[in-house]
């Protein structure tokens, strides 16, 4: 028993060595590249128009909130849920039986580019190259900001990260800044929407 323990600490040692040097974990080669932000407006707002959809609604029977997450699963990913929670009092678990629905939060505001004053400002992909080039790491960074003058939402931004699926094509990765607002002072008329 002693000698696995032995052991365990050896390989221990061995590959914490490994992960202690600052050298493998550095990339090679960066670089930063344009992306089309035609194309990231477009992708924003695929995204953006099954919240706006949502947001303006009351209430949505227990039919509409399972094609409601299919659609936001298919959008956003592993994030489905937490974008959804955003918006309803009730999570799956909590969901009444009857068909009558739940009642959508009224006093948030999510922020989308069919508001006045938010603009998709900004689309880069970032490449990082390792000497491993299974480490190599390739991201796209959509960055949404607030450009007009309402004084709560200055400086207001999110960043979209995507990384490409197997298939090539950009999933979401991850979020970066303000999601949502909410309190009393927020819904989601709280900008008007574009025309």
């Amino acid at each position: 028993m002693r000698s696995y323990y032995k052991l365990l600490l050896v390989m221990a040692f061995f590959i914490l060595s490994a992960c202690n040097s600052s050298e493998q974990l550095k990339p090679i080669k960066e670089e930063s590249i344009d992306f089309d932000i035609k194309t990231a407006i477009q992708m924003v707002e695929k995204k953006e128009k099954i919240i706006i959809d949502l947001a303006l609604r009351e209430k949505v029977s227990i039919t509409e909130y399972e094609e409601l997450e299919k659609s936001f699963d298919e959008e956003f990913g592993k994030y489905s849920k937490d974008i959804l929670s955003i918006f309803f009092l009730n999570t799956m678990e909590s969901v009444p039986e009857s068909e009558s629905g739940m009642y959508i939060i009224q006093d948030t505001f999510y922020p989308t580019v069919f508001h006045e004053g938010i603009t998709v400002t900004n689309a880069v992909i970032d490449k990082s190259y390792y000497e491993n080039e299974f480490l190599n790491l390739t991201r796209l960074r959509i960055i949404e900001e607030y450009v007009g003058n309402d004084e709560k939402l200055k400086d207001w931004k999110r960043e979209y990260i995507l990384t490409p699926n197997e298939n090539g094509e950009w999933e979401i990765h991850g979020f970066s800044g303000v999601i949502n607002f909410s309190g009393e002072e927020y819904n989601m008329n709280y900008l008007e929407l574009k025309k």
